[in-house]
């Protein structure tokens, strides 16, 4: 029976042998017989707050954590459902509405930015699903630190659970279907995670210690270096505390040392410390620095240098989407598809939105090497991720529809609607959309590798639409010179195809809508 909230040994035995039967995993034997040995050895919860203490004390520590969980919890979640081996994006899944308004108190954005700077910080996250059994999605979402929860690894159920310390003294068993936990690679345990902090703790303690002392030395020491007053001759004690007293004040009021009494050189001043230009004391701040930077959010420090070059700036902001972001990313998800999304059915995945940097300009070339041997049904699914268009258009190649004006409109359309007024009308129009990409060609020529805005009636929408995409990527006169060539003489490229393809695209979402 239960008494004052305490269960006897009887019930807990009862209650491991029922879930032992219900247990759908079996575990190897010298799995059980570590996690019976790793119950003894987990290390004490109150270490995660040592860790996470650092994130209060060191401006370096906060400004790392801050960046990596800030853009991360900026990043858009999605659900999705595999088909084959695409994945089709479920809108407004119950799951992405949930991670908008996980419980009552957090919105998404504080929700996310504690669990990936709780995992920073001390190399595990928790959360706490409010649901009724382990088959049901959960209602509530809640972060547990750390340090008021550990795991509970078993000889015989491999893992019992998770004891959650509320700070009152009291101990809450959590059963393992109610927790999900994010943890990082830890080489001396299976269940708990191994913090950035702990290979940092001397770099942090060293880096606490100089600020401490550059801090006592302005404030208790006005910026005065210890040192040392040697007097040639004993001095009697009611002097002696008055040389003291006197000295005090001296350094108290920023005032020069005046000492009364003590006989012409009789009193000798004795620097006690190197200065702190010997020390480096500003280099060896900026060493640790990088040092805690590097590991925390790599491409930080470059991002940020003030020295640093646009260049430089956006390599640093490429490696820290890449190193930093992108992987605390895919951890969550995966955890997610793992442990939560299997309640809501089955093929589904979490993933984010792509944070890595992508060249816009090796992605076009792709594309265009791709559409000259791939026929438009393999191009909306590979691009586009469509349905094919249900007619002879599918088996075709682009460059066998690179005439047309809209390779979204049937032929048997444009015939329909074609007369030899509207031919002669097009065929005047030549002349005139030719001079518009003159025009256009001298205004670009005059701005290399920057995208230049004109505006003209008689120039095609997929055509412009390619122009524009290319403008950025040419990097002489030369290179717009050709790219308004290929244009005037009447020869789009299989680009031009291809954003006629995506334009016809979102015209027929629109139609549909």
């Amino acid at each position: 029976m239960s008494f004052l909230g305490l269960t006897t040994h009887k019930e807990l035995d009862a209650k491991l042998d029922a879930a032992l039967k219900a247990q759908e995993i079996n575990y190897q034997s010298w799995l059980l017989q570590t996690a019976g040995a790793e119950r003894f050895n987990l290390p004490d919860p109150s270490i995660y707050s040592n860790q996470a203490d650092l994130y209060c004390r060191l401006s370096w520590v906060m400004a790392a954590v801050n960046a990596v969980a800030s853009d991360a919890a900026l990043v858009e979640l999605n659900v999705k459902r595999a088909w084959g081996e695409r994945m089709r994006d479920i809108p407004n899944h119950p799951f992405e509405t949930l991670i908008h308004k996980p419980n009552p108190l957090d919105s998404r954005y504080e929700f996310l930015y504690a669990t990936v700077a709780m995992k920073k910080l001390t190399g595990n996250a928790y959360w706490w699903m409010n649901c009724e059994n382990e088959n049901l999605p959960p209602d509530e979402l809640w972060l547990i630190p750390s340090h008021m929860i550990q795991p509970v690894p078993d000889d015989k159920m491999y893992l019992r659970g998770y004891l959650y310390y509320p700070g009152n003294g009291a101990e809450v068993m959590l059963e393992p279907w109610q927790v999900v936990h994010f943890r990082s690679f830890n080489p001396f345990s299976r269940f708990v995670g191994l913090s950035d902090i702990e290979a940092l703790a001397l770099v942090a303690q060293g880096d606490l210690g100089m600020q401490d002392w550059n801090t006592r030395l302005f404030k208790e020491n006005n910026a005065r270096l210890p040192g040392i007053l040697t007097f040639e001759q004993m001095v009697e004690d009611g002097r002696w505390d008055k040389i003291k007293s006197d000295t005090r004040e001296a350094a108290r009021k920023r005032e020069l040392l005046m000492l009364r009494g003590v006989g012409g050189g009789g009193v000798n001043w004795i620097q006690n410390a190197v200065s702190q230009k010997d020390m480096e004391f500003l280099a060896g701040r900026k060493a640790n620095k990088e040092e805690l930077w590097s590991v925390l959010a790599p491409g930080l420090a470059a991002m940020l240098d003030v020295t640093a070059t646009e260049a430089n700036a956006k390599a640093g902001r490429a490696t820290f989407n890449e190193r930093a972001i992108y992987p605390q990313l895919v951890m969550m998800q995966e955890k997610i598809t793992l442990s939560i999304l299997p309640r809501y059915g089955d093929s589904l995945y979490a993933e984010f939105d792509e944070v890595r940097y992508v060249d816009r300009q090796l992605e076009l070339q792709e594309m265009d090497a791709y559409s000259k041997a791939h026929t438009y049904a393999e191009i909306r699914e590979k691009y586009y991720t469509d349905k094919p268009l249900g007619d002879e258009r599918d088996n075709m190649l682009p460059v066998q529809l690179a005439g047309k004006v809209n390779p979204m409109v049937p032929e048997s359309e444009l015939a329909d609607v074609s007369t030899p007024e509207q031919t002669q009308s097009d065929t005047k129009e030549q002349p005139a959309m030719k001079a518009d990409l003159k025009r256009w060609q001298r205004k670009a020529m005059k701005k290399v590798g920057q995208d230049v805005a004109f505006e003209s009636e008689l120039i095609p929408a997929m055509v412009a639409a390619s122009i524009h995409s290319q403008l950025p990527t040419c990097k002489t006169e030369s290179d717009v010179r050709s790219l308004f060539m290929n244009m005037l003489e009447g020869e789009p490229s299989a680009l031009v195809v291809l954003e006629g393809i995506r334009l016809g695209v979102e015209a027929l979402k629109v139609t549909n809508a």
